[in-house]
């Protein structure tokens, strides 16, 4: 049988683009080399290639001192499924590392793969100092008993671990992820654990409790609490109850929110749960909800419910501010700095649009200005109300900031969750972090969630990028935290 001219030049170019196992000693070879862009590209060529040596290699990638390409083998090695492989993992290439980054990142990577997990080992990191590290572990925990795979002496040595960081005494969020990772250890024997959870001091373990199925009568209930994450995370369960009592229970806290934010989350779920384009004024929602049957279900629809601004509202690139309570990330790389058709840098038209976002601002809102390069450069240390001289300050600050250099996102989203009083955060650029520890467009999406959903923070984006991954990215942080991405074009 002959090769038609056609199909034998599409098997050249891929013959030409797919790497052969001679190439890993040229890959190996570039995984030393001084610059980190190309060992970057020798870890995506590492993944293509495949097998136990390349994959192996990747595993070595681990402790590279940069992010861009240690966060890049991490997300590669959480797709391995050989014991051998998963074997390093648990040892001193992963979480028996002295390198407290590689014994992170090996966490991450564990809660991943599709193989047994030593939960003996992980259970080793809930004696780090950071609670960072230990609810990785803990996440990693929780993902593999769900899944089934999670390995070791389940109820001896690993529950009692997750009971003894259970107890109070400790940080909250790791509470919390002790919580979420019990429960998926042992569904039907920790229901005492959640209904103890509920009325605990930490309102972290309010929100994971209220996310373990509860009744609907306690995330009622948890629509009163003082604090803003325990409330979304009642509003979350309620609307995924997809039930008229708890439609009913929505349109009825709707009027009684004070919240900008989360009267606009509220709507959200109600026009994903009727179809309706109401806003925020309550009583056309009560109506509604009055009106349906005990046994009533919502339609299956595509579309989750989009707030639209109030006429008067201000916007930021197009993006409407649904919140009083909001910290713009500002991305400074060099994409900021480049001349349009017009001459004027992307700088220079942020500089315009954010001055009309300002200007329009209430003065009930309050806000902060994160410009961020290789590191994050705050305004002021908290939110500050937009009174004119303040509006006025902080644009003044703005446009005479000159700061260039590669953008670290994940600095300065952590600087800014540091601020108790913020709801809502806005990152603008072109969504492709450039530096910093936390790099990869597919493992931000989970790691923003679970910093954000202990506070109750929505994060939006504008993207000054048409580029796939990006939307995909930041599209999934929308979704994952109540915020929403728009493109456009400076």
């Amino acid at each position: 049988m002959t090769i038609s001219q056609p199909v034998l030049a599409l098997l050249c170019v891929f013959l030409a683009r797919a790497p052969l196992p001679s190439d890993l000693e040229a890959l190996t070879r570039q995984l030393g080399d001084a610059k980190k862009w190309e060992r970057r590209e020798a870890v995506e060529g590492l993944a293509k290639l495949g097998g136990e040596e390349a994959m192996t290699l990747l595993i070595g990638a681990l402790r590279d001192p940069a992010g861009e390409v240690a966060d890049t083998a991490e997300w590669y090695v959480g797709q391995v499924s050989s014991p051998s492989l998963i074997d390093l993992l648990h040892g001193k290439q992963g979480l028996r590392s002295k390198d407290e980054w590689v014994r992170l990142r090996a966490a991450g990577a564990l809660a991943r793969v599709e193989g047994t997990v030593d939960g003996e080992t992980l259970i080793r990191l809930l004696s780090e100092k950071k609670p960072e590290w230990k609810c990785a572990a803990l996440h990693a925990i929780e993902r593999q008993a769900a899944a089934d795979r999670l390995g070791g002496d389940r109820e001896g040595k690993i529950r009692t671990a997750l009971e003894k960081a259970l107890k109070r005494g400790r940080e909250g969020q790791t509470r919390a992820a002790a919580l979420r990772a019990l429960v998926a250890l042992d569904p039907d024997g920790t229901e005492q654990d959640v209904l103890a959870a509920l009325d605990d001091d930490a309102h972290q373990l309010r929100v994971a409790a209220l996310g373990l199925g509860v009744s609907q009568e306690r995330l009622v209930a948890g629509l009163g609490d003082k604090i803003l994450a325990v409330r979304v995370a009642a509003i979350n369960g309620l609307a995924a109850a997809e039930s008229a009592p708890a439609a009913r229970a929505l349109a009825a806290h709707l009027e009684v929110e004070e919240n900008l934010r989360l009267q606009w989350r509220t709507v959200e779920r109600l026009q994903a749960l009727s179809g309706l384009a109401h806003r925020r004024d309550a009583r056309p929602w009560k109506a509604w909800s009055e009106d349906l049957e005990e046994n009533w279900e919502p339609e299956k629809r595509k579309d989750s419910g989009s707030a639209s601004r109030d006429d008067k509202s201000a916007a930021f690139v197009g993006l409407p501010i649904l919140s009083e309570r909001v910290t713009f990330l500002i991305d400074m790389s060099g994409s900021m700095w480049m001349p349009g058709a017009d001459g004027r840098s992307s700088k220079e038209i942020v500089d315009v649009q954010l001055r009309q976002c300002l200007e329009k601002l209430p003065e009930t809102t309050h806000f902060n200005l994160i410009p961020y390069t290789a590191n994050p450069i705050p305004w002021k240390k908290g939110l500050q109300p937009a009174t004119k001289r303040n509006t006025d300050k902080a644009l003044e600050w703005f446009e005479s900031r000159k700061d260039q250099g590669t953008a670290d996102f994940w600095d300065a989203f952590q600087l800014a969750l540091e601020d108790p009083d913020v709801d809502t955060l806005i990152m603008l650029g072109d969504g492709a972090p450039s530096g910093g520890v936390r790099f990869h467009w597919r493992l931000l999406p989970g790691l923003i969630e679970r910093e954000a959903r202990d506070r109750g923070v929505a994060v939006d984006s504008i993207l000054v990028t048409n580029m796939r991954m990006a939307k995909n990215c930041w599209s999934a942080v929308g979704e994952r935290t109540g915020g929403r991405m728009v493109t456009a074009d400076l």
